[in-house]
């Protein structure tokens, strides 16, 4: 392997759980250098953790002016973090970043300005979906035509959000942003829908807030037309109770005949086609042509280590990246359209990164 990257860590938050024990494992590929949070404990408690002489920051311009480092991991809330990738972006650092691109695809525009003028500066936008071998092995059975002509789709997605860490962080339960759940955790959802069925083309959705502790929306549900043709059922309520699970709940809940109900209270996927369908959750899929049944365990692989190592690919080796700012834009620019949908009481297009617009497109009104 090539030599490591130096790097320094934006965040002591998300990223200790999620990104140092990738990091740490990829030792051959980076060298943590430094790490930065405001809170001089936390950047401490995350050096400790890694490997070699690692320096603490908490002013973001000093740990930026580091000297040697040729790569920031930005692992910040959604705001502050579109701020600190412009200062490294246009500090011509290579940059990893967490999902979503930025707060709106007007900021995530100006940001790839200035990655513009570098065109071998290298900006990821980490989105583990597309790292989601069950979304490849649909992809898969589709492209080799196993269900004919795709048809119609059906993707739920329940989460009691308030059972989970996410919902501990205080900035996510006060949202800057539009969307708040909704933009934050749907940016995966469309990732993997269009991983599996191309570009979006129309959309048309209902947004409403049931938990007040979920801002400034919880609940959504919306039809996503895409460029094939096909159109897809997107649904996601975030305001769910929390279900206490152990494994031998659930164990007991399938012995007993309950296998439906488990599946489908965290949504169970499925694609309709002219031969056949395929239901598909987590790491299992299932093909149906007629009367036969055919299911696919898929193996579950570490996907932040993955992505870092798609990282270093294209910092080291110039390789094409899988999640590229141009993906994560387009994620974020469905997620938009689906809330200006909801608002404006219209079928809404969009935005592509080649438009000359930078808002959403308006179809129609609906009556």
């Amino acid at each position: 392997m090539s030599r490591p990257i130096p790097l320094l860590l934006l965040g002591a938050g998300f990223s200790r759980g999620a990104h140092v024990p990738a990091l740490r494992g990829l030792s051959g590929a980076f060298r943590v250098a430094g790490v930065f949070s405001r809170t001089r404990a936390k950047a401490e408690a995350v050096a400790g953790e890694l490997p070699g002489p690692v320096e603490v920051f908490t002013e973001l311009d000093r740990a930026l002016e580091m000297p040697g480092i040729e790569a920031v991991d930005v692992a910040l809330p959604i705001l502050p973090a579109s701020d600190a990738i412009a200062a490294a972006l246009s500090r011509g650092l290579h940059v990893f970043s967490e999902k979503p691109i930025a707060e709106s695809v007007e900021r995530a525009r100006a940001l790839l300005t200035l990655q513009a003028p570098r065109p071998d500066q290298v900006w990821y936008v980490a989105e583990n979906f597309r790292f989601w071998e069950t979304a490849w092995r649909v992809r898969e059975l589709i492209a080799s035509g196993e269900i004919g002509t795709p048809l119609l789709c059906h993707y739920p997605t329940l989460v009691p959000i308030k059972s989970t860490p996410w919902f501990q962080t205080q900035w996510r339960r006060e949202p800057g942003y539009a969307g708040g759940f909704l933009l934050d955790g749907g940016v995966h959802d469309i990732a993997a829908l269009r991983l599996m069925l191309g570009e979006v083309s129309h959309v048309s959705a209902f947004v409403r807030g049931v938990d007040p502790a979920l801002p400034p929306a919880d609940t959504l549900a919306a039809s996503l037309q895409f460029e094939s043709g096909l159109v897809a059922n997107y649904s996601v309520s975030y305001a769910l109770e929390p279900v206490r699970l152990t494994p031998w709940s659930v164990v007991k809940a399938l012995l007993s005949g309950a296998e439906r109900p488990v599946r489908d209270r965290f949504g169970r996927k499925h694609i309709v086609g002219t031969h056949g369908s395929i239901f598909f959750m987590h790491d299992r899929v299932e093909l149906v042509r007629g009367l036969k049944r055919t299911v696919f365990k898929v193996r579950s692989a570490d996907m932040m280590v993955r992505q870092f190592e798609d990282f270093h690919a294209g910092v080291r080796a110039g390789q094409p990246i899988r999640n590229s700012p141009r993906e994560a834009l387009h994620d974020l620019a469905v997620i938009e359209a689906l809330l200006t949908s909801a608002r404006e009481r219209t079928v809404t297009r969009p935005v592509r990164l080649e438009d000359a617009a930078s808002l959403p497109a308006v179809v129609g009104g609906l009556t």
